[in-house]
């Protein structure tokens, strides 16, 4: 029995290390949504000279409202994420939890609104929305398994050792990477992963733009998400 209640405690030190790794990857989509939303930073500061005054100034504010808010959510996923790899377990699983399928909801909403615009001429979807929803979802389905701990004590009696240490850096490797490559994905399709130059672009060249031209270019297309 033992043996079972330290698999069980090292399954669960694995889950916790990866829900922190998988918010910090929320917390750098978070901040890459939060560039796409405030104005000034995306392309909806063009808009502001349209005829249509109100409606204008309307969606600036729920755009700067919206950015602030995924600011805040960028910052708490990021201090969490650095207490719980601090305390290697998550306090207040429950409250993250709670947190976490709020935002996924949200993200949800705003990808499917995107892709039933009308007319369908401006339907979009956001891929760095997505890739947060994949990741939020990801959190959902990892504390959801922590929550069954008692039900697979008791079905894993039957099971031989505990997992190996290469089996556990394998797990973890393999959760990095997974993590890293859907915040890339999602970063790069920000405003901010757009706005960023190439490495081989850090010198004018006549192939290769600098800073200036890049920021312009995303001017002149009115750019945003």
């Amino acid at each position: 029995m033992k043996t079972v209640e330290r698999r069980s405690q090292t399954g669960t030190q694995l889950s916790s290390l990866y829900i922190s790794l998988a918010l910090l990857g929320i917390a750098a989509l978070a901040s890459a949504a939060t560039s796409s939303l405030i104005i000034g930073l995306g392309g909806a500061a063009t808009g502001l000279a349209d005829p249509a005054g109100n409606i204008i100034w309307i969606s600036a504010a729920s755009s700067w409202a919206a950015g602030i808010l995924s600011g805040i959510y960028c910052l708490s996923s990021l201090a969490y994420a650095f207490v719980s790899f601090r305390k290697g377990a998550l306090p207040n699983a429950s409250a993250l939890r709670l947190v976490v399928a709020l935002a996924a909801g949200v993200h949800l909403i705003g990808l499917l609104e995107g892709l039933w615009r009308w007319p369908t001429s401006t339907r979009t979807f956001d891929v760095t929305v997505a890739s947060l929803l994949v990741l939020e979802l990801s959190v959902i389905a990892v504390l959801g398994w922590r929550r069954n701990t008692e039900l697979r004590i008791g079905q894993s009696i039957k099971f031989g050792k505990d997992p190996s240490a290469m089996a556990v850096v394998g797990s973890l490797f393999a959760a990095s990477i997974l993590v890293a490559g859907i915040t890339t994905v999602g970063m790069a399709a920000s405003t901010a992963g757009e706005l960023a130059v190439p490495h081989s672009g850090h010198k004018s060249t006549e192939n290769s733009p600098g800073v200036p031209s890049n920021i312009e270019q995303l001017k002149n297309q009115g750019h945003h998400h």
